[in-house]
């Protein structure tokens, strides 16, 4: 019986856990359908409610890319306590976010689940750089709408990365971008490769290296939902990372921004 009753508390134990499950996107898809995208810093937090598990954070912000500005965000939780089986989030005072959000009459809410990344308490040169970098990219999605309306940015694997080296993208030698960011369209085959890559705004250095680099290595990963996976044709986005040309491990072209 005790056997029994450990199994079961250790298989709630385990579902409760599990419970929390979130459906992967890429940052340029919830760019274009977020309705507010910027950088806050979080005020003040307060007003927990126990038994909803939620309490409110008030922000400024910072930066807006998109949307309009406010005030006050409802958070998934309790102060100081977060359950990640239940998609909880916690969040403190003087903290920074990059958020892209959906709202409902004006109101926003967040759970570890929503498209928000933390940026560092205090800005940083660093910093400043990804952000100037993102907003260039948010620029040319708005610019270029129309073009790209009927394809879809999707989630890659780069599988020539180890874990104690860089991938072959990152190896070229002589890279020289003329800017921070580009976006390849690629037909895909069966088998989740890549057949063919046509430069949309390229980095406009090493493009053949590039090219053969995505076709040997990348594989697609399993965020295609079922219409993208009737698609053969997608968008990929890389960035470019100065910062890490003399790191060992870091990578210097990744689809992290």
């Amino acid at each position: 019986m005790k056997k029994l009753s450990l199994f079961l508390f250790l298989l709630l134990s385990f579902i409760k856990v599990s419970a929390c499950s979130c459906v992967p996107s890429t940052l340029t898809e919830n760019y274009l359908s977020a309705d507010v995208v910027g950088v806050i810093k979080i005020l003040k937090v307060y007003d927990e409610n126990t038994e909803q598990r939620t309490y409110k954070v008030d922000v400024e912000f910072e930066k807006v890319y998109k949307g309009t500005k406010f005030t006050t965000l409802n958070v998934r939780g309790l102060i100081g306590q977060a359950y990640s089986g239940a998609c909880e989030i916690n969040i403190q005072s003087n903290e920074r976010y990059l958020i892209l959000l959906n709202g409902y009459n004006n109101n926003y809410s967040i759970n570890s689940c929503s498209p928000m990344f933390r940026l560092k308490d205090q800005p940083t040169k660093d910093d400043d750089i990804r952000l100037e970098t993102l907003h260039k990219v948010f620029s040319y999605l708005d610019e270029n709408k129309n073009g790209l309306k009927n394809l879809k940015f999707v989630s890659h694997y780069d599988d020539s990365k180890a874990m104690n080296s860089k991938s072959n993208l990152s190896k070229i030698k002589n890279f020289k971008p003329k800017q921070l960011f580009a976006i390849y369209k690629v037909q895909a085959r069966e088998d989740s490769r890549i057949e063919k890559i046509t430069p949309i705004i390229g980095f406009g250095s090493q493009e053949k290296a590039i090219n053969k680099a995505l076709k040997g290595n990348i594989l697609f990963g399993t965020t295609m939902d079922s219409e993208q996976s009737l698609q053969k044709e997608y968008l990929l986005l890389l960035f470019y990372h100065k910062e890490n040309l003399t790191s060992e491990f870091g990578e210097v072209i990744s689809k992290h921004w």
